[in-house]
């Protein structure tokens, strides 16, 4: 009998010290959530957001601003050395082809130096008007881009220039709105 109380007296004592870990852990994550909230919201555009001035020159020399960003118009931002981009651009080639608008309404914004982005130059170019900018460039500020690759549709509502998709490669081209 005494072997079955001290084992219910040592569970209890586990499931006390169990809880006690518990509760620490849960109010250490509502800590950290509300440390990290505000960063979050900073840490790219969304759906609704407003894209901000930039003014950028195409690699065929076409002057590029807010102004040229027509509705339904897509802006994919993808960097040479990122293995994420490389297993997207598939999937955004089969988008571009398949997409109605045509190339006029497609911007591919390279990340990384002009050396090291000629092959996506080059495989990019006869799809979208292409421009390559350092980090933290003028297009890529004005989207906020936190990461690549990036693919988002721009519209206009109520006379704002605004994101209205940023699922554009997870839709079928005719329906991506």
């Amino acid at each position: 009998m005494y072997v079955l109380t001290a084992a219910v007296v040592l569970l209890s004592a586990l499931c006390l010290l169990n809880l006690l870990l518990t509760v620490g852990v849960v109010k250490r994550l509502r800590e950290h959530t509300e440390i990290l909230a505000p960063i979050r919201q900073q840490a790219g555009i969304r759906p609704g957001d407003e894209v901000a001035e930039f003014q950028a020159v195409t690699v065929d020399g076409r002057p590029l601003d807010r102004a040229c960003l027509a509705d339904d118009s897509v802006v994919a931002f993808f960097a040479p050395d990122c293995q994420p981009c490389k297993a997207a651009l598939p999937d955004y080639v089969r988008f571009a082809e398949a997409d109605e608008h045509g190339r006029d309404r497609r911007i591919a914004v390279v990340i990384g130096t002009a050396e090291a982005s000629q092959d996506l130059v080059a495989l990019l170019s006869p799809l979208a008007h292409v421009v390559v900018e350092e980090p933290l460039g003028p297009v890529g500020t004005a989207f906020r881009t936190s990461g690549t690759p990036t693919v988002l549709r721009i519209g206009t509502v109520g006379g704002r220039t605004v994101v209205t998709s940023d699922r554009v490669l997870a839709m079928p081209a005719a329906t991506a709105v």
